[in-house]
């Protein structure tokens, strides 16, 4: 298993890469596919290195604009007749105006990126169609979407380039399908690349930068006790989380760390009170250990369903009722079997004063998550809830495919 020192310094060999005007290979996925991409920061992007990624990547060469630059050039984005939204945002294809000869060339392809990419270039400078394809960025990189056009970005404007643009092109394998993982790791090898997965870039970012703020707090009794409700908002998506807490957030050295529980909003479990899963008898018993101790808190993150939604996690419902099991239907869908991420719950927590935590969970991932963002995690707190006949089959799922540490299954 690749730890977070891996992961950094696998990012930062490849702003090094990157800040070389050398261009490296990237992993991620869209919709369970597996994906790759070659990429380099725009300034870099000479006939030579168009001919590398034309050579060996082997599929369009596209540049990866940020929305403004795009405005700037008078390009907007090419109309789509699919449901699917979550594809690379591409304008209509470009070309120079002046200073290319057919387009196609490696020359006449980094001249048109050289034009794209000058501040002081506008419509004026570009003609359309062409034989480069601008793709328009997520204003937030690769935390808004994990693709190739907002990693070459991201990279760049990490890497310290001046434009922050980058220019990718996807991977194909010698089938002319798109390249899985093992296909970058050979072609990798093969070029003396270094290969990046999208993950650890995403990883990076939300351990340097400031997502999230809060926006309001107050008191509210409950059945459980007397509790501080706080509303915490993700600066990248806008989606905002709660964090219920109450005692001291830093007790004395020699007290127990605050008994935290982070849990994923659960519609169905912790409001209506199905018995499909045990997500609300959980919430219950942690409200009820942290009010026994005054000291402690619930951070309700906006993941319902493992983090695949509300729909999705009702179309799974359809799923296992033909027979999946709760990661198969995930995976039949094209999901994860766990899609959540907790890179903003360590920040929420890190931003309200814990330092140190217990923390209430059978799922030894939800701690390497937190963890992985320097909230340090002194003890594991079992929450176990006795299965019943209606949950039985998705606790054992849950113990037997995703590790999680259950007693009653």
């Amino acid at each position: 298993m690749v730890d977070v020192t891996q992961r950094e310094e696998a990012v930062r060999a490849a702003l090094d890469v990157i800040e070389d005007g050398k261009a490296v290979l990237l992993a991620y996925e869209r919709n369970g596919q597996e994906r790759g991409a070659m990429l380099c920061a725009a300034e870099h992007a000479d006939a030579d290195m168009i001919n590398l990624m034309a050579t060996h990547a082997r599929a369009l060469v596209c540049v990866a604009l940020p929305a403004e630059r795009c405005k700037a050039l008078g390009l907007e984005l090419q109309p789509r007749s699919g449901r699917d939204n979550n594809v690379d945002q591409f304008t209509v294809s470009v070309e120079a105006a002046a200073g290319v000869s057919t387009g196609i060339s490696a020359a006449d392809r980094a001249r048109t990126i050289e034009v794209c990419i000058d501040s002081q270039s506008g419509p004026q400078n570009i003609v359309c169609p062409g034989h480069v394809f601008p793709a328009q960025v997520h204003v937030s990189g690769v935390l808004g979407r994990a693709f190739a056009a907002e990693a070459a970005v991201d990279l760049a404007r990490l890497a310290g380039q001046k434009s922050a643009t980058g220019v990718y092109t996807k991977v194909l394998s010698k089938s002319g399908e798109l390249a899985n993982y093992s296909e970058l790791r050979a072609l990798a090898n093969r070029l003396g690349m270094v290969l990046l997965n999208v993950e650890d870039l995403v990883r990076y970012r939300m351990a340097r930068e400031r997502l999230v703020r809060k926006i309001e707090s107050g008191v509210v009794p409950t059945r459980f006790g007397e509790f501080e409700i706080s509303v915490w908002e993700n600066l990248v998506n806008g989606n905002n989380h709660v964090l219920i807490q109450r005692g001291s957030v830093e007790p004395p050295e020699d007290e127990a760390a605050p008994l935290v529980r982070v849990h994923s909003q659960c519609l169905t479990g912790d409001v209506f009170q199905s018995l499909r899963c045990d997500c609300g008898d959980q919430l219950a018993i942690a409200f009820d250990r942290i009010n026994a101790e005054k000291n402690g808190a619930v951070l309700y993150l906006r993941q319902e369903g493992r983090g695949i939604g509300l729909v999705n996690k009702l179309l799974a419902y359809g799923l296992q009722d033909r027979g999946l099991d709760t990661v198969e239907a995930n995976e039949e869908l094209g999901f994860k079997a766990d899609q959540r991420d907790y890179g903003i719950g360590a920040q929420i927590l890190q931003q309200a004063g814990y330092s140190r935590v217990r923390m209430l969970t059978n799922n030894p991932m939800k701690i390497k998550g937190v963890r992985e963002f320097g909230l340090h995690v002194e003890d594991r707190v079992s929450l176990v809830v006795p299965a019943n006949e209606d949950n039985e089959r998705y606790l054992s799922a849950k113990k037997k495919k995703m590790g999680h540490l259950l007693d009653s299954v």
